[in-house]
C-alpha cells in the first residue's frame, strides 16, 4: 500500500547556512571586528606582537572593562551613571590615605564597600526622589570630586607600599593581575545576571518598566542594586588603578563615565535597556584599548585618537540601529 502525503504537511527545513551566517554577524559582531584587527596589527606592526605590548594592553583595558561590566548591568536595567569617574577618585583618595594605617585587606575592603554604599546612595536618590538618571547622577560627579579634593586639599596622595602597588603592576598566572581581578568579576556577574531571580528581573525592568510593576516585580529594589553593582565595580576599578599608578587623586579618572558606557554600548548593550551581555562588554573593553594601543603604536596625535574614539562609537550605534531595524534580532 502506497503511503498517502498530506500536501499540506510541508516538510520542515533546518536553518540555512546563510541563516548561520547572519546570525554570527549580527550577536558577535565586536567579536569578530576585534579578531580582524588583531589579525591586521599583528601582520603590518610587529611592536604589536611583543608580550610586553600585549600585557600591557591586557592591562590596561581591565581599568575600563571593570568599571564597565556594572555600567552594564544598570544599562540593561534602563538607566545609567555618570557619577562613576568621581566615584572612582573619592574611593582612590580614601584607600591612599587609609592603607598607611591599615592592613591591605582592610584598605581593599572599605574601599569596595565604601563604592557599593555610595552607589545605593545614587539608586536610593533616583528611586524615591524620582530624579532622572542622567541629572541625579552629573550631580553626584561634581559632590563626589569635591569630597575628594576637600579631603586631600586637592594635593595627590602617594602610595608607597609596595605589596599593595603589585595588585596593578604585578601578574598572575602570566597575566596583568587586575585582567584575572576582570575575568573573575565577569564570571560572578555573568552568573548573576544568567542565572539569579535578581538577574532576570534586572532585564525585565529594563525591558518594561511598568509591565514589571504590574508583575509584582520589586522595580525601586532591583534598581538599586543596580546601581550598588556599579558602585562596587568603581571600588573595585579605584583599587586596582591606585595601585597601578602608585598615588590616588580626585580627577584620576577624568571621562571614566564615558569609557565604561563607550565599551558597554560598543558590546552591544543597548542604551534603551533589557538587552546586552557581558561578553559583549568585555571585548568592547579590549576593542577600545587595542585600537589606542595601535593608534599610539602608529604615532597618530592623541586629538586624532579622540577622533577615532568618537567615530568607533557612533559606528556601533548605527550598526546597532540598523540591526535591530532590517534583522530583527537582538543581542541578549
Amino acid at each position: 500500500m502506497s503511503a498517502v502525503i498530506n500536501p499540506g504537511i510541508q516538510e520542515q527545513k533546518g536553518p540555512k547556512p546563510l541563516d548561520w551566517v547572519r546570525y554570527i554577524l549580527t550577536r558577535y559582531t565586536i567579536q569578530l571586528l576585534l579578531l580582524v584587527v588583531l589579525i591586521i596589527l599583528s601582520i603590518t606592526n610587529d611592536n604589536f606582537r611583543q608580550e610586553s605590548n600585549i600585557l600591557s594592553v591586557l592591562r590596561q583595558a581591565s581599568f575600563a572593562g571593570i568599571g564597565a561590566a556594572g555600567m552594564t548591568l544598570l544599562i540593561i536595567n534602563g538607566a545609567f551613571d555618570l557619577s562613576v569617574a568621581g566615584l572612582l577618585g573619592l574611593c582612590g583618595v580614601v584607600l591612599a590615605q587609609i592603607l598607611p594605617d591599615t592592613s591591605i585587606g582592610v584598605a581593599v575592603a572599605v574601599t569596595i564597600g565604601l563604592g557599593t554604599l555610595l552607589g545605593v546612595a545614587n539608586g536610593l536618590i533616583v528611586t524615591k526622589l524620582r530624579i532622572a538618571a542622567f541629572i541625579a547622577t552629573l550631580g553626584m560627579m561634581y559632590i563626589f570630586m569635591a569630597i575628594g579634593f576637600i579631603i586631600t586639599d586637592g594635593q595627590v596622595v602617594p602610595v608607597i607600599d609596595r605589596s599593595y602597588r603589585r595588585l596593578g603592576t604585578g601578574n598572575f598566572l602570566g597575566l596583568p593581575t587586575p585582567f584575572v581581578i576582570m575575568i573573575v568579576l565577569y564570571v560572578l556577574l555573568y552568573v548573576i545576571l544568567n542565572f539569579t531571580t535578581y538577574g532576570r528581573f534586572i532585564r525585565a525592568v529594563g525591558s518594561n518598566e511598568a509591565a514589571s510593576l504590574v508583575s509584582g516585580i520589586p522595580v525601586d529594589r532591583v534598581r538599586i542594586f543596580s546601581f550598588a553593582i556599579v558602585g562596587l565595580c568603581t571600588g573595585l576599578a579605584a583599587v586596582v588603578l591606585t595601585a597601578y599608578l602608585s598615588s590616588a587623586q580626585p580627577n584620576m579618572a577624568t571621562g571614566y563615565e564615558l569609557r565604561v558606557i563607550a565599551a558597554a554600548v560598543v558590546g552591544g548593550t543597548s542604551l534603551k535597556g533589557g538587552q546586552g551581555t557581558l561578553l559583549g562588554t568585555f571585548t568592547g573593553a579590549l576593542f577600545f584599548t587595542v585600537i589606542n594601543n595601535a593608534l599610539n603604536l602608529f604615532n597618530v596625535g592623541a586629538y586624532w585618537q579622540y577622533v577615532a574614539v568618537g567615530t568607533i562609537v557612533i559606528t556601533a550605534l548605527g550598526i546597532e540601529a540598523l540591526r535591530y531595524r532590517f534583522s530583527g534580532i537582538r543581542t541578549g
